[in-house]
């Protein structure tokens, strides 16, 4: 698994998820620096990513750079891609003990909305 993102994020939310669910070996954060451009960040990006290996990614931010890089330097790898990381999903996604396929990744999603809560409103309906 790849986190991608613009500048720290990747790191910070694996550090985070790391307090809660433990270590992830099998994890890897890929920030998106500054000083980047897309082809250094490709280079770095690909390093992660055993090539033929189901790998997934989660990134940061829809139509971003880490999300156009990734789609266009894994378009003939076995790669899923999830834009909108957050905490709950990386947490979800290092613990997931299933095959990366379409199951995973419709729950992978629907547990990154979950995590997303309004919580006056939540609040609300407990009164």
């Amino acid at each position: 698994m790849v986190v991608a993102s613009h500048g720290g994020l990747a790191t910070a939310l694996l550090e985070a998820a790391a307090m809660i669910s433990g270590p992830a070996d099998h994890a890897t954060a890929v920030g998106l620096d500054p000083t980047d451009s897309p082809e250094t960040y490709r280079e770095r990006l690909l390093a992660t990513i055993t090539p033929g290996r189901p790998t997934l990614i989660l990134i940061d931010l829809f139509g971003g750079t880490p999300q156009n890089v990734a789609i266009a330097a894994t378009r003939s790898q076995p790669v899923r891609c999830i834009s909108g990381a957050n905490l709950g999903l990386v947490i979800e996604a290092l613990t997931a003990d299933e095959p990366l396929g379409d199951a995973l990744v419709e729950r992978l999603v629907a547990a990154a909305r979950e995590s997303i809560v309004d919580i006056a409103a939540r609040m609300a309906t407990r009164t």
